[in-house]
């Protein structure tokens, strides 16, 4: 498992997130399902690693985003909602808007690495790996490759 670095799959994570279509239905799926991009983006990691996952396996770390959700990011997101709603008339807004979208980033690449410390020391290799089938229906899947 030696490709399961945190770099490698920040670099997966940015090269599938900055394709045309993919960045927009990932936050739909969060903010409609309350799915987790950075679990979504491990899922199809994992798929071109061809590294498959027990439902048990998936299980933790569905649990593990959930954690590092409720813990950092959400309480993160909320403040920038929160400073947007409220705030976006300060003339120091703009600055401080850029800045939380760094320490979000920096959350988002925090949040990749406790999910790869979260994995199992052993996953099955599947030469057929559909990781994403554990996450998500066939339409959502379909609409997800779509713009892959």
């Amino acid at each position: 498992m030696s490709k399961l670095t945190p770099d490698t799959f920040w670099q997966f994570a940015c090269d599938v997130y900055s394709k045309n279509g993919v960045q927009p239905l990932l936050l739909e799926f969060q903010d409609e399902q309350q799915k987790n991009v950075n679990l979504c983006l491990l899922l199809m990691f994992l798929d071109s690693l061809r590294l498959q996952l027990t439902p048990t396996q998936f299980s933790a770390l569905d649990n593990a985003a959930a954690l590092s959700d409720a813990q950092l990011l959400n309480p993160h997101r909320l403040t920038r909602q929160n400073l947007k709603k409220h705030h976006s008339h300060r003339t120091d807004y703009a600055v401080i808007r850029k800045q939380l979208l760094e320490n979000e980033l920096a959350l988002e690449k925090l949040q990749q690495s406790l999910l790869l410390d979260a994995l199992p020391s052993s996953i099955s290799v599947n030469s057929d790996a559909d990781n994403l089938a554990l996450y998500f229906s066939e339409q959502d899947k379909k609409r997800l490759f779509q713009c892959l």
